[in-house]
């Protein structure tokens, strides 16, 4: 079974830069698929500096992940239920107007399902280089990796049901090529 690492595309500077969290939203707890519950819609300031160039990607993982409707759909209808998703106005800094509804989504739990790839570096830091996930104990087709909490982790039927519904500013990154920095 190949795996594969979902992120936003990095680097695109048209995407809204989202401001400071809300107080009830904890980065490390949402990464680590803490249960919640919110006061709905959730929040989020962004800052534009020009409207007429900003571009809403299908998925924004910068703090938080943030999916659009059309990913949240797409996944739902490839049977993905480890999912807790919470709505998500996105407002205008300036004007206070909301300018895009995305999804909080928290991934329930972390699976521990490497079967190599954790190596120590130099400096004595532990880092993950070309890992092998033992498919007998990843338990999903989208899970967050145990190792490395942050890298949501999808296998090919995921992958391919992404490809195919033509979603804008995805990433899917073989695992194996992943080298953590």
């Amino acid at each position: 079974m190949e795996y594969y690492i979902l992120d936003e595309v990095a680097g695109n500077p048209d995407i809204p830069y989202i401001g400071e969290l809300p107080e009830q939203i904890d980065m490390i707890e949402v990464v680590m698929g803490k249960e919640y519950s919110f006061d709905l819609p959730i929040r989020l300031p962004v800052t534009i500096q020009d409207e007429s160039e900003v571009v809403y990607p299908d998925m924004m993982t910068a703090d938080i992940p943030l999916f659009s409707k059309r990913l949240k759909n797409k996944l739902d209808d490839l049977g993905i239920d480890n999912i807790n998703y919470f709505p998500v106005e996105l407002f205008d800094e300036e004007s206070g107007e909301v300018v895009a509804h995305y999804y909080l989504g928290i991934i329930s739990g972390l699976i521990k399902c490497l079967k190599s790839g954790i190596e120590i570096n130099p400096s004595g830091r532990r880092m993950i280089k070309n890992p092998v996930i033992d498919s007998d104990l990843a338990d999903g087709q989208l899970f967050r990796l145990y190792e490395s909490p942050r890298l949501i982790i999808i296998d090919t039927y995921i992958k391919e049901g992404i490809e195919e519904a033509g979603l804008q500013g995805i990433s899917i990154t073989r695992l194996k090529d992943y080298i953590s920095l």
